[in-house]
């Protein structure tokens, strides 16, 4: 393969509406994109080429599990190559939480304390891995980490992943973290991971 091989990617994206399902669908057609085209699009300027290069990413970690796909992806997160946090949300569980379930999680305990703020999204978001499997004790071990963050980038990330482990792990420990930490959480964050909850419970957390 050569440099047309990327651009070929870019040709069929700009014929999409632009968006993450449009960059599934040119995935799919390119999924036997060799590892150094998939690396130029997740280096490219271009944020089109990157959503394309995560999307691919998480199509070869389906199909073939391998630890350097994980890396690679962290090695553009950490270089502050995703401006968009759709590029922490569409992959960081599949190829960040998902590898680390049922071993060590000091990796995502590393994520939440890096200086990029949408590395720490990817620790936070990657957690969801945990919450499919009925675990709320990881999720709610990473959001204490990251609770009293300012940034949107984070607190955002943590309304949906706080939201998720109540309704899908536990609503127990959901309700006892928001009663010791909510108020660090933003309003918004705060709305968002109340929102399943029963309406008197969900004011008494909102304050």
């Amino acid at each position: 393969m050569d440099t047309r091989d990327a651009e070929a990617v870019l040709a069929a994206f700009a014929r999409t509406p632009g968006d993450v399902a449009g960059a599934r669908r040119v995935a799919r057609q390119f999924a036997d994109l060799d590892a150094g085209e998939r690396s130029a699009l997740l280096w490219s300027e271009d944020p089109g080429a990157r959503l394309v290069a995560v999307v691919l990413l998480v199509q070869a970690m389906r199909a073939h599990p391998n630890p350097e796909l994980t890396e690679e992806y962290l090695a553009a997160a950490k270089a502050e190559r995703f401006g968009d946090p759709v590029l922490a949300d569409i992959a960081a569980e599949e190829l960040v939480g998902a590898p680390l379930v049922g071993g060590s999680t000091g990796q995502l305990f590393a994520l939440a304390k890096s200086d990029v703020a949408m590395v720490r999204r990817v620790a936070a978001v990657a957690t969801l891995a945990f919450v499919k499997q009925g675990d709320a004790e990881v999720p709610l071990a990473i959001a204490g980490r990251l609770v009293r963050e300012r940034s949107e980038t984070v607190q955002s990330a943590l309304g949906w992943v706080l939201r998720e482990t109540g309704k899908r792990a536990s609503e127990p420990a959901l309700v006892a973290f928001l009663e010791r930490q909510g108020r660090f959480l933003s309003p918004a964050a705060r709305a968002t991971a109340t929102e399943h909850l029963p309406a008197a419970e969900r004011d008494r957390l909102r304050g």
